[in-house]
């Protein structure tokens, strides 16, 4: 997995890669924006595919319906890459910081312990020159003004705030327009990046920008033969253009602002890089009138995903909404179809972490049903969003007594047949238990609970899933007497079962590791004759590793001195 801060260049890293596979017989190729539509392209047994999944998590912010589709999906992952497929993710940094918690144990081994994670963007000063030189002498900036700027490049590549993102702005014109072939101006576009990426944008024509809204409002991704009737609609309210403009206007903007991207049959314009994602959805959000049009225009699900409430603790690149349009909100949301599924469950994710107290009162005072709705479950009852509702409805004094009821029972059931503890730390989820429930609590984890891992512990050192490694097999395990141990954290001394359990599983793993080494051994003298058979001619040399090469670049010559030729 590519992580990194916005324009770090995790998405070029991965087209390269692809690129090299896509020269090699033995790989197909497939681009998956998300892990959706990795499912709809991918067959786990077969082997030989290289999967790139761009925004694994989401664009712009943490998709709910991502994390959901990953822990599904992740022990296939597993498989697949044990078939011989290949895959690379991208992420930015904070939205997979997000991720993470809630894929919990069900993320792949090799992100859990970071071995399989790339952070992006800790170049060299090699790299940073290179970049630089290549965008700038590739670029469509004069020769004169390559010329002017040149001898400042050297600078420009070793500030803290460099990014490749930035080096392709530099060589763009588009990109440039306030900024003068001077030391100080270059440097103030490459410290304040963001600023001027705004002032770019701000500065676009009307029709320019009505496009790029357009493109924005399809999250992005908007396809080639048509906007959504209902979006475009939006746009030619707000800015007052005509759809024959509009149209013309994302022809004009191919290749600066805007890229065509192929995905099968279909084909669609993309933003030419993320930040100009950013970049509108910072000027949208302060936008007179946009944020209102929005809410009427856009599907339902939109904003389920990317709104937020005002006053509601902030999330990156979301459009806030601000308290005069919570009526208008409101409305919209409880417009959400009840599918018995996936858009339950974003519904009941936005009332848990995006509404602020004023719209999540009126939903549910304006269709109380909705606490009755079916959405599928987390593995874990820290996370799951209906919980989470129920246990704000709960605190508001407005969670009918059946549904606590209800609930209550489903949270017991969880703990004593599913060994699921990561409520125990939460006082407003304890709160839907009964006070008889939560007296009995403490007597039936010990009396059914720790005998139910106990057992667990013992089956899974007798019977250890072989795609696993010895440690992995007992992880579910730990993270359930971990849950336990700090809940009786003042009292542990009075569950000494818990730190026998934690002895087991160590003994179990040791034994496993000392089983597998064992097996590994046989394997290997069983070889022995292949290898001793092995051709014997003279070793190949071997190229140098990429850190044993020197570079001796010139000291009189600089990596820039033809970047103007």
């Amino acid at each position: 997995m590519l992580v990194g801060n916005p324009a770090t260049g995790k998405s070029t890293i991965a087209a390269v890669l692809s690129t090299i596979a896509a020269d090699s017989p033995n790989h197909v190729c497939y681009k998956a924006e998300g892990p959706k539509q990795l499912l709809d392209n991918w067959n786990p047994e077969e082997g030989g595919g290289f999967y790139w999944i761009d925004d694994a998590f989401g664009p712009n912010q943490l998709r709910e319906d991502f994390v959901d589709h990953w822990i599904a999906i992740m022990p296939k992952l597993q498989a697949a890459t044990a078939a011989g497929n290949s895959f690379v993710l991208t992420s930015r940094r904070h939205i997979y910081e997000a991720a993470k918690p809630k894929l919990g144990t069900r993320n792949h081994p090799f992100f859990r312990d970071s071995t399989a994670i790339v952070e992006v963007g800790r170049l060299s000063e090699l790299e940073r020159r290179q970049i630089l030189y290549n965008h700038v002498k590739c670029g469509n900036q004069s020769k004169q003004w390559k010329l002017t700027v040149k001898k400042f490049l050297d600078v420009l590549s070793k500030e803290a705030t460099f990014t490749p993102e930035i080096a392709r702005q530099l060589g763009d014109r588009a990109y440039t327009a306030n900024v003068t072939a001077s030391l100080d101006s270059l440097l103030k576009f490459v410290r304040e990046n963001r600023a001027f990426l705004l002032q770019t944008v701000g500065e676009l024509s009307k029709v320019h920008r009505s496009a790029l809204t357009l493109v924005f409002l399809h999250r992005g991704r908007m396809p080639v033969s048509g906007p959504l009737p209902e979006i475009q609609e939006i746009v030619v309210r707000f800015y007052d253009v005509s759809r024959e403009t509009l149209a013309d206007s994302l022809n004009e903007l191919r290749e600066s602002f805007l890229v065509e991207v192929a995905d099968g049959t279909r084909r669609d314009w993309n933003f030419k890089h993320p930040t100009l994602s950013d970049a509108l959805a910072a000027i949208l959000r302060d936008a007179e009138g946009m944020r209102e049009l929005f809410i009427r225009g856009v599907g339902v699900e939109t904003i389920l995903s990317d709104v937020l409430c005002d006053g509601v603790e902030r999330i990156p690149d979301a459009v806030i909404i601000p308290r005069s349009l919570n009526a208008l909100l409101v409305d919209r949301l409880v417009e959400t179809p009840d599918d018995g599924s996936r858009l339950n469950r974003l519904l009941f994710h936005f009332l848990w972490e995006r509404a602020s107290d004023d719209v999540f009162r009126q939903v549910l005072q304006k269709d109380p049903a909705i606490l009755s709705r079916i959405a599928r479950a987390s593995r874990e009852i820290a996370y799951d969003p209906k919980i989470n509702v129920y246990s704000r409805a709960a605190s508001f004094g407005i969670l009918p007594a059946e549904l606590r009821i209800e609930m209550g029972g489903r949270i017991e059931r969880d703990l004593i047949h599913e060994s699921d503890a990561s409520f125990l730390d939460r006082e407003d989820i304890l709160a839907l238990l009964s006070p008889l429930a939560l007296v009995k609590l403490s007597k039936r984890i010990k009396a059914e609970v720790i005998p139910a891992l106990m057992t667990k512990i013992e089956n899974t050192g007798d019977n250890p899933d072989s795609e696993l490694t010895p440690q992995e097999n007992f992880e579910d395990i730990e993270v359930t007497l971990n849950y336990l141990a700090n809940f009786y954290s003042d009292e542990i001394e009075g569950f000494p079962e818990i730190n026998e359990m934690t002895k087991l599983i160590s003994s179990n793993v040791d034994a496993l590791v000392r089983k597998k080494e064992e097996e590994e051994r046989e394997r290997d003298e069983d070889d022995w004759r292949w290898r001793e058979m092995s051709d014997r001619s003279p070793s190949t040399p071997v190229p140098p590793a990429p850190q044993q090469i020197r570079f001796s670049p010139s000291q009189d010559r600089s990596i820039f001195s033809d970047v103007d030729e």
